[in-house]
């Protein structure tokens, strides 16, 4: 359904003053190039050409289903009106669960104790900040990420910018079929490949559910994320960790020499680039006053009900991740005093989703690697969900294919399920590996949703004046993308220093490659999108 909000229609047209043919053009050619925002009714005569227009609409959902009324404007806090915004959140927090998230946490707890926590919760953190931009971006203006970077930037950077961004989808979403097969071979014994194609079909209900509205939806992520909490919860409980080391590795940064590439991957596991364009849209599943007279107060009250529930979801998150983290550490150094002779062997192998499952029945009996199963269950089928929502906001919105809910659905599953596939028929033994790769892939990916975050979010053309960030938080978040891309080419340089080893054109090949990555990374930050919507 298409819902439309007057917004300041009257106040633009009680002036009486005449519109220029020029700007009349412009606001036709507009409205047809926007399929995914609901065009309004006065869209030939009364609507200017800027993006104060978009203020005044709220754009379509698809395949949500109804918009969720969040009430009147209310002066105080109120707990009902946040319970009426509970729930894009929680979706979004799903990222932050996902199967990659949780072997980053166990590798995490196996080489370096308690010590990383701190990393940890300051990476939720980080994630709450850009996730409160993007969010804020979907609300003030009306429109996701991804429809603004198809207004904002031309052919040449979008394409390039579409294809990582879904790269990203695709590796994110490798992990979380793997994940859910790995977690049905433990519970029933089921074959990898068979795995995926019952992750597939299972993530296809769960889409499906969609057509009852978004509570629906939100409700299934909102009891996976309890699923997980409860599972991963009692099995802290009966590892009985060191609180004092608990405490320390939360509040005393530090990173040991041995555990640097874990340290790293944290990062690429948390902070998940298709989480921004989601996260954007989902926003949208609320429908905000935008009337004349309370429009500011009540994107203001959006602003904060999302931003505390985004907080209270993520706060969900770390408390999850961290208990994998700490159940992990406590087996690695039970039965050591010196917890560094174990993290040494724990480098030389890692361990993996399945082999997690058989050092949780040694310390806990048959009940860990059950409780270890089904929690694994929950956070791979739901981060397939979440990751197949998001793939369909970045074709739609950001390359405007305009096909039919279901076939969206079918490509935006095809396309990660083929390579998913391959990995889980011709690569068993090598699943965790691959995740270790699939993480880095992620870090690699995600300055380009970053940037363009931070680039609308300042703008005062896109967010307008009372609701683009103010210096500070624009200095943070530049110097956050600064932190991100210097541990990526901390990542890149000894492969790239590896393969020049084997000869001058793999040398040259290399290094092109990092030149042409961060060639493109200047170009996206560089790129002017304070213009007006063309």
């Amino acid at each position: 359904m298409r819902y439309l909000s007057t917004g300041n229609a009257e106040a633009s047209t009680s002036s009486g003053t005449p519109r220029p043919d020029s700007v009349m053009t412009s606001v036709n050619e507009q409205c047809e190039a926007s399929p995914l925002v609901s065009k309004p009714a006065n869209c030939e005569t009364d609507e200017p050409s800027s993006y104060d227009a978009a203020l005044e609409r709220e754009f379509e959902v698809h395949d949500i289903g109804n918009l969720v009324d969040v009430g009147e404007l209310e002066n105080a806090f109120s707990f009902r009106k946040l319970l009426r915004f509970a729930g894009p959140g929680f979706a979004m927090s799903i990222a932050y669960l996902d199967p990659g998230n949780i072997c980053s946490d166990l590798h995490c707890g196996a080489v370096a104790g308690y010590k990383l926590i701190w990393l940890l919760f300051l990476t939720h953190a980080l994630g709450l900040y850009v996730q409160t931009l993007s969010a804020r971006i979907g609300i003030v203006t009306g429109k996701n990420l991804a429809q603004h970077c198809h207004r904002q930037y031309p052919r040449s950077i979008r394409i390039p910018l579409w294809l990582i961004c879904e790269l990203a989808i695709i590796g994110s979403d490798i992990q979380e079929s793997i994940g859910t097969a790995i977690a049905l071979y433990l519970l029933f014994g089921v074959k990898i490949w068979a795995g995926i194609l019952l992750a597939a079909v299972l993530s296809y209900v769960i889409l499906g559910i969609q057509r009852f509205g978004a509570r629906k939806v939100e409700g299934i992520f909102i009891a996976m994320i309890a699923v997980m909490c409860g599972c991963f919860g009692v099995e802290v409980l009966m590892a009985s960790p060191d609180v004092g080391q608990i405490a320390k590795g939360l509040f005393i940064p530090r990173i040991p020499s041995n555990a640097t590439v874990q340290a790293v991957g944290i990062v690429g596991a948390v902070i998940m680039p298709h989480n921004l364009f989601l996260h954007s849209a989902l926003v949208g599943t609320r429908r905000i006053k935008r009337a004349a007279d309370i429009r500011l107060a009540s994107i203001r009250e959006a602003n904060f009900y999302t931003t505390l529930e985004s907080a209270v979801a993520l706060l969900f998150s770390f408390v999850i991740n961290a208990t994998i983290l700490i159940v992990f550490a406590d087996i690695y150094s039970r039965n050591s005093s010196d917890h560094s002779l174990l993290a040494v062997a724990a480098e030389q192998h890692l361990p993996g989703l399945i082999e997690a499952a058989s050092l949780l029945r040694g310390a806990f009996g048959r009940a860990g690697p059950l409780l270890w199963a089904i929690g694994l269950l929950a956070s791979g089928q739901s981060s397939t969900a979440t990751g197949t929502m998001a793939g369909q906001y970045l074709m739609v919105g950001m390359m405007r294919l305009r096909v039919s809910p279901w076939l969206r659905v079918f490509i935006s599953r095809s396309i990660s399920l083929i390579p998913t596939m391959l990995v889980g028929v011709l690569a068993t033994s090598y699943l965790d590996q691959f995740d270790e790769w699939l993480n880095v892939l992620q870090s690699l990916a995600l300055p380009f949703a970053l940037i363009p975050t931070l680039k609308l979010a300042q703008s005062h053309v896109v967010m307008s004046s009372d609701f683009a960030t103010t210096r500070n938080w624009r200095l943070f978040g530049w110097v956050t993308a600064a932190a991100i891309i210097a541990l990526n080419v901390y990542l890149l340089l000894p492969i790239m220093l590896q393969l020049a080893l084997r000869g001058a054109a793999a040398a040259c090949l290399a290094f092109s490659l990092l030149g042409l990555y961060l060639i493109f990374i200047a170009v996206l930050a560089r790129f002017d999108v304070l213009s007006a919507v063309t």
